[in-house]
């Protein structure tokens, strides 16, 4: 086997050109797969970075998101008394009720317009989600028209940094402070007074409350009680899965996309490799027909052949997952079809994704590279030896 594939490797440097072509071509396809891949995960991997285990998300049942729901004041307060909540230090509940709401910014001079969440919330908000951070600024104050902007707006939009001014609901709002939310879709929001934004927008209900639990374990029954009480008519749910569902159809949506071009670019690139391996055993014809004089069987040609059409893969394959790592410094801004506001997420990069790609690569190569190998294999010594390469 280590002799048939230094044999290999010499071949593939003797015609290093059309190698490097195959090569070039087998690579974009599997750097086109990780992107595929990379890019649905990192979604997922936002949306499921937003908000903590520990948490659950109230809305009203049937609602698709939060700007469609709706849930009363009386409602909110009967449910922050349930004993599963848990409290302060100074006894009042870890619980905070939120209003849902769309904002359009531009993104720069002359940029497009694009609507983000605007989220009416408390500054208890902060101790209900311990892992939001304030990077820049401070909190607003309660009953001001200050706002807060996540990392990633602030640096999408200029407008919307520290001291700058928004206009929106006929007031003018001041950005306060920056704060950073680990990457998850809370990076893509703006924060402000949930009372300020309920007068502004002449809204007398809230969209959604967030509370943290004493135990965590007491979410099976804590839904059960609240579902099934004839008060409310809510659902209930962990706060991350919450999110990671609105993840569920782009995602979805980005690896059917993807996957479908993947196989388009693939077929061209097996064809690359079959025609680049039919060369080579035309080139070879009377190197072959020696072989088989010397002892070397039909076995061990098909051997010879296939390592080297396999060499090509795996040279492709890390080839495309050296590009696709530089992926991981770039993000992208897409819509939340749920919700139609922009999410930022990045492309993230796992050892199962690069695992997948190093098998795809291989088999393409391998597919690519049989039937020229079969017919390598069956070359009759005599036919071989007669032919003659100019």
């Amino acid at each position: 086997m280590f002799r048939w594939g230094l044999y290999s490797l010499r071949n593939l440097w003797a015609r290093r050109v059309t190698t490097a072509l195959t090569v070039v071509g087998l690579g974009l396809v599997v750097f086109v797969l990780l992107a595929v891949l990379m890019l649905a995960h990192g979604l997922e991997q936002t949306l499921g970075k937003t908000g903590d285990p520990e948490n659950v998300i109230i809305l009203r049942k049937g609602a698709l998101s939060e700007i469609g729901s709706s849930l009363s004041r009386e409602e909110i307060r009967a449910v922050a008394a349930q004993p599963d909540v848990r409290l302060t230090a100074d006894g009042r509940p870890l619980a905070v009720a939120e209003v849902g709401l769309q904002l359009t910014l531009r993104k720069g001079q002359g940029g497009s317009l694009t609507s983000v969440t605007l989220r009416g919330t408390a500054p208890e908000a902060l101790a209900v989600r311990p892992a939001i951070r304030l990077i820049q600024g401070r909190l607003w104050k309660p009953g001001t028209t200050e706002i807060v902007v996540g990392a990633s707006i602030a640096r999408q939009f200029p407008d919307a940094r520290v001291d700058r001014v928004l206009h929106f609901g006929n007031w003018a709002w001041t950005v306060v402070g920056v704060f950073e939310a680990g990457g998850s879709g809370f990076d893509s929001e703006v924060w402000g007074d949930a009372e300020q934004f309920l007068a502004t927008f002449h809204r007398a209900t809230f969209s959604s409350m967030t509370l943290r639990l004493a135990h965590p374990a007491t979410l099976p029954a804590f839904k059960d009680r609240i579902e099934r009480d004839p008060r409310f008519k809510f659902s209930v749910k962990r706060e991350p899965e919450y999110y990671e569902g609105k993840a569920e159809g782009l995602a979805r949506m980005i690896r059917v996309t993807g996957l479908f071009l993947t196989v388009v670019f693939s077929v061209g690139a097996v064809l690359g490799a079959t025609m680049t391996m039919s060369a080579s055993v035309a080139q070879r014809t009377t190197e072959i027909g020696t072989l088989r004089t010397i002892g070397f069987t039909r076995m061990d040609i098909l051997q010879a052949f296939l390592l080297e059409s396999m060499a090509l893969g795996a040279i492709a394959g890390l080839l495309g997952v050296v590009a696709a790592v530089g992926l991981q410094s770039m993000t992208i801004s897409t819509m939340n079809f749920d919700t139609g506001t922009e999410l930022v997420f990045g492309f993230h990069l796992s050892g199962e994704m690069i695992a997948i790609a190093l098998v795809f690569a291989m088999l393409m190569s391998i597919v690519g590279g049989l039937i020229p190998a079969t017919r390598a294999a069956r070359l009759v010594i005599v036919q071989a030896l007669g032919e003659r390469t100019f």
